[in-house]
């Protein structure tokens, strides 16, 4: 990525522009970065951001002006069927939200500058709509904050929006990154009775007991075997937080009778997943979507303070690096290391 100069519109009805803090580093960005997601060129990457209001569009907004906000990827209006059913990620007028008349950003030349998800958080100020702007708590840092946006909101929600885990679940999770850790968290918080972290490196495995997992299990073996050793009849709950077809598949294979696999990694487009129709169909196991965590962020934001506060909830050691934001190709960099969980720049 390189620094560039770009021109931000004038606010049209309905939405604040945001002055950036802090945003972390996303699989999901390098993911774009690298080639494996699609996405018009040129862009500005970034949407697992913190930031201040710094002005509004609408008069009766003008209290919101100097406020923290995270900014959500999925907007919703809050009235659809979809929204007060509790699915506000997949909010029918979330496209609708996204759209605008005049393009955001313009480049040197002229042309039209894409924003990941509508809000390009990589960038000393965006617009998104104000409905997309989530109020967060004071006493949370900026570079801790704006994990909530992403990771954790993912992490967490899929824990316990998607797979409605209990005290009655044992659980794995596949992959220990950002979203990982932040489920492992939620599944302690919820009081699984056992959690088994899976991943490839035996730094993350380590760290992941320090934020609630019970076992680990390192995936260059028989990952299958090994987790028979612990759990014979299999695990209640599987996440898988990787974004590969194999480790989807070993999410669902890994299930006991009747559980339920959450795939959360996004993966390239035309990806397909092969399960077992035996193990499907004979075991009433369950393989289920929760995009981005199928979270409620404007109410979980509370929650996810709350059980910061408590010590519950580990925001700060999930910032495994922080840079500048001119240092920020450094921090994508930095994201190889497998000691690394979240990444950030901050401004």
């Amino acid at each position: 990525m390189e620094l560039r100069e770009v021109f931000l519109d004038a606010l049209l009805p309905g939405e604040v522009r945001v002055k950036s803090l802090a945003a972390g580093l996303c699989h999901s960005d390098l993911h774009y970065l690298n080639g494996a997601l699609p996405i018009s060129l040129p862009a500005v990457l970034g949407h697992e951001v913190l930031g201040e209001i710094v002005e509004v569009a609408d008069e009766q907004s003008a209290h919101r002006v100097g406020q923290r906000v995270i900014a959500t990827i999925t907007p919703a209006c809050g009235v659809c069927a979809r929204c007060i059913s509790g699915l506000s990620t997949q909010c029918l007028s979330t496209s609708s939200l996204r759209a605008r008349v005049r393009p955001k950003l313009l480049d040197s030349k002229g042309e039209v500058v894409t924003q990941l998800g509508s809000i390009g958080a990589f960038s000393e100020e965006f617009i998104i709509k104000e409905v997309a702007a989530v109020q967060v708590a004071d006493f949370i840092p900026n570079a801790e904050g704006c994990l909530m946006g992403c990771a954790v909101a993912t992490g967490f929600g899929s824990v316990v929006h998607g797979a409605k885990v209990t005290p009655l679940d044992s659980v794995a999770v596949i992959g220990c990154g950002g979203v990982g850790i932040a489920a492992i968290q939620a599944a302690k918080i919820s009081g699984a009775k056992q959690i088994i972290a899976i991943d490839l490196h035996d730094e993350k495995l380590q760290r992941a007991i320090t934020f609630g997992a019970t076992n680990t299990v390192k995936s260059d073996g028989d990952v299958i075997a090994q987790i028979r050793k612990i759990l014979p009849l299999g695990v209640d709950k599987s996440f898988e937080a990787v974004g590969s077809p194999i480790t989807a598949a070993l999410a669902f294979e890994m299930l006991a009778t009747g559980g339920t696999a959450t795939i959360l990694g996004l993966e390239k487009p035309g990806s397909l997943i092969s399960i077992s129709a035996e193990l499907l169909i004979e075991g009433d196991r369950h393989l289920q979507g929760a995009y981005m965590g199928a979270n409620q962020l404007s109410r979980d934001v509370e929650t996810f303070a709350q059980h910061y506060l408590s010590g519950d909830l580990q925001l700060g050691n999930m910032v495994t690096s922080r840079w500048a934001f001119s240092e920020i190709n450094e921090g994508f960099e930095s994201m190889k290391d497998p000691s690394s969980i979240r990444a950030v720049v901050e401004w």
